[in-house]
């Protein structure tokens, strides 16, 4: 079981993993990981059933609205299916690529900058519409991009408190 002290200590270190999202990475895994690492160190069943179903079916949702949002962006503005899937390998390729910048705060830049990129490319150069369509196409492409990763994080803190809540009920 988990003690008092240990308990707000485990709460804030999840908490500092979400904010892993905005940086590209994978916190809400991060997190996941930790939590399950929990539940074999302290095998007192903290953690029901009901808990790791919730648990895991929010993070798929994140994963899913994340790509999901800037594809759907994309499409109220009739991008194209090959702007969709640039931009989504633009913001996978620009949050790698400007990770090392400004203490890893570069890979949010990158990120939706390659959303951004890789749609407008697409529309522009394997679709062939004019700049004006294409930069359309680009801005909702980076909204969806930047819409998804807040619901991400969003799910993210509430795994943080629906996990402390569940810690601290056993307490």
């Amino acid at each position: 079981m988990f003690s008092d002290f240990l308990a707000i200590i485990f709460a804030c270190i999840l908490f500092l993993t979400v904010f892993l999202n905005f940086l590209s990475l994978p916190g809400n895994w991060v997190m996941a990981v930790l939590v399950l690492i929990s539940a074999a160190v302290v095998p007192d069943a903290t953690y029901g059933t009901l808990y790791w179903i919730l648990f895991f079916s929010l993070l798929i949702l994140g994963e899913i609205a994340e790509f999901y949002l800037q594809i759907h962006q994309g499409k109220k503005v009739n991008a194209s299916s090959s702007s969709n899937i640039l931009g989504i390998v633009g913001a996978i390729a620009g949050g790698i690529l400007l990770m090392p910048l400004f203490f890893g705060f570069g890979a949010v830049i990158g990120t939706l900058a390659g959303a951004f990129a890789g749609a407008y490319a697409g529309e522009k150069f394997l679709a062939g519409n004019s700049a004006e369509k294409s930069l359309q196409v680009a801005k909702a492409s980076l909204m969806g991009k930047f819409l998804g990763i807040l619901i991400k994080f969003g799910i993210g803190i509430y795994l943080v408190f629906y996990t402390a809540k569940t810690i601290f009920a056993v307490i």
